[in-house]
């Protein structure tokens, strides 16, 4: 019996960003590197794909707990998405055990979003050898950080051409830790509708019909019925999207199995002669 051929390996490494946005200067953020990157020439360029995490949780979530390096690497290995660079970065903020939802605070005080769209996208394209534009940008999340990666992605169409959402949440609501960020009363309502792609989608759908939406959830999670309300909403605009239910709860043992389906979903249209004529 032939023993099966090792799959190439990509390469993880941990940087540190200024990350003035959010009033830190030392922003921890983790990079997976295809397996290609340094081969000689090394002048190819790669999409690349942003990983939230959801709450709690740190950088280090989706490669450890979730595997994300080596599901990149068997897909790769396969054929069944491109060669491309991961980004892990920090969502901690400043709400009580570190909430952030991704966005930026009521006040200004602490802008997440300015960080994750703006500062940390320039600095990943000055930093690494990417394809600098929308069709070669992903964002995907998980919980709380995949109600943000579609949040992100509907409010910025511009900087990133492709989403995907595990157990996200697309209308949120008041929950524990949430006052340093969203504020109170009127702030907090406010907030809270400006960042629900449920209830947002409607002014920005002429916006969306380039962007590949792709979202699913566990048959046991309590967001279930959210997640099927963003659906049957979507369907009714007309917006082109991928949306699965499969066994299975609000865990890591869901999302670590289903992050290859988003890993497929949004780099779809992300092979080099695509994004060549892109």
């Amino acid at each position: 019996m032939l023993a099966a051929l090792a799959v190439p390996s990509g390469t993880v490494r941990r940087y540190v960003v200024a990350a003035p946005a959010l009033r830190d200067p030392h922003r921890a953020v983790r990079v997976y590197l295809p397996p290609s990157y340094f081969t000689p020439p090394a002048t190819r360029r790669y999409p690349t794909l942003y990983l939230l995490h959801g709450w709690p949780g740190s950088d280090g979530n989706w490669l450890g707990i979730g595997r994300a390096a080596s599901s990149a690497d068997t897909l790769i290995a396969r054929g069944e998405m491109p060669e491309a660079i991961l980004v892990f970065p920090n969502g901690h903020g400043p709400g009580l055990f570190g909430r952030s939802l991704y966005i930026n605070s009521f006040d200004g005080s602490d802008r997440m979003e300015d960080f994750v769209v703006r500062d940390l996208v320039r600095w990943v394209d000055r930093h690494f050898r990417t394809v600098p534009k929308p069709a070669a940008r992903a964002l995907i999340g998980l919980s709380e950080g995949g109600t943000a990666a579609l949040n992100l992605a509907f409010r910025h169409p511009d900087v990133f051409g492709a989403c995907a959402g595990h157990s996200g949440d697309y209308e949120m609501t008041k929950a524990i830790g949430l006052r340093a960020v969203i504020g109170r009363g009127a702030d907090a309502k406010r907030m809270l509708a400006e960042n629900s792609p449920l209830l947002t989608v409607d002014r920005l759908a002429p916006r969306l019909h380039e962007l590949v939406i792709y979202f699913d959830c566990g048959l046991a999670d309590e967001s279930l019925g959210d997640n099927r309300a963003f659906d049957r909403k979507l369907t009714s605009l007309g917006i082109a999207h991928s949306y699965h239910e499969f066994p299975g709860s609000h865990t890591w043992s869901y999302w670590r199995q289903h992050l290859r389906d988003s890993l497929k979903a949004v780099t779809a249209k992300m092979r080099a002669p695509s994004l060549a004529a892109s």
